[in-house]
């Protein structure tokens, strides 16, 4: 009889390792409830079945269970990489510096955690923001007077701004055009730089994700599947949007904001076909911006076109929002 625990546990391991793979490389959306975890969690579930089978009956087996579950998380995890580029250099407060010579522009992406804030926690969680000096800041969760507020004391009075249903672009050069987007959950615009270059901006708040995480009932399986087909409709909707009405891609872009879904969601697969993930490609640290306190999920996220390179990006505490506020810098390619 004791042969059999150790041996169920390490089945336990090997069956969810083998689920786990299937799940998060073929990504289906009956399936989404499963993958909207990070893929390191229920590595640490699996490395704890064999580690349990290891330290109690020294299950041979589970030793390899242990270094693949170990590697498995290690080679494929979202946060993997970005940790290990810690100590590179990463943007810090003030103006953004040069990177090997050349100038760069920084952008910055915050869902503002709510519109009931008072004035007072307005202002301090702009001179947050403002102690990095963006030059395109993509706000989420924001009302118009809170966002006059915000450009106020990132440029006082000298820059630009426009703000859609709940969300806001704000920038210290001059807002070209705004194309009208009948989805509620994006802001489409067209900046003016001093060159006289131009760079487009989408601004995304999709659809908010589902938080029912009651894998044991049937409704939480159907919520996920069905809010992860809305979320990749906007995504679709919007980037047609841009190539149907701009110049795209002989202009730099730059798509940003809450995507309320993971980095392993299948949307992000719209946009790797024409846009590079700057925390992904020059993040380093804890790039997850969900929940701030503990943050668990990487949702908010700077893409951006082949004439933008990332070259830096981090994530910063916000004291009055929930998510973490996410800092790139690009250089702009001729």
């Amino acid at each position: 009889m004791r042969r059999w625990p150790p041996r169920l546990l390490i089945i336990a391991s090997l069956g969810l390792h083998v689920f786990t793979a299937a799940c998060y490389t073929r990504q289906p959306d009956m399936m989404a409830a499963f993958t909207v975890y990070p893929l390191w969690m229920w590595g640490l579930i699996g490395l704890a079945l064999s580690a349990v089978a290891y330290l109690f009956w020294r299950a041979p087996l589970s030793l390899v269970m242990t270094i693949v579950w170990s590697l498995t998380i290690m080679l494929f995890s979202d946060e993997s990489l970005p940790l290990a580029r810690i100590g590179q250099e990463a943007p810090k407060p003030g103006a953004a510096t040069e990177f090997m010579g050349q100038d760069t522009l920084r952008v910055c992406t915050l869902n503002w955690g709510g519109q009931k804030h008072t004035r007072g926690e307005v202002v301090e969680q702009a001179k947050v923001v403002a102690s990095y000096h963006p030059d395109i800041l993509f706000l989420q969760e924001i009302h118009p007077w809170q966002a006059k507020l915000v450009a106020d004391s990132l440029y006082g009075g000298g820059g630009d701004y426009r703000t859609g249903s709940n969300s806001a672009v704000i920038t210290r050069w001059k807002i070209h055009l705004v194309m009208h987007n009948p989805m509620t959950h994006s802001q489409h615009l067209t900046l003016k730089l001093p060159t006289g270059r131009f760079i487009d901006c989408i601004n995304f708040h999709l659809h908010s994700a589902s938080t029912d995480m009651r894998l044991w009932r049937r409704s939480c399986w159907k919520s996920h599947s069905t809010n992860r087909k809305l979320q990749r409709r906007e995504v679709f909707y919007s980037l047609a949007l841009l190539k149907n009405n701009t110049p795209f891609p002989t202009r730099p872009v730059i798509v940003a904001g809450d995507f309320n879904a993971p980095a392993t969601d299948p949307l992000h697969d719209l946009l790797r076909k024409d846009f590079v993930d700057s925390f992904a490609t020059a993040g380093t640290g804890w790039g997850n911006t969900w929940h701030r306190r503990v943050p668990l999920h990487r949702i908010d996220y700077i893409y951006s076109s082949p004439l933008l390179r990332p070259v830096r990006s981090h994530t910063v505490i916000a004291p009055a929002s929930d998510h973490r506020m996410l800092v790139s810098d690009f250089i702009l390619m001729p």
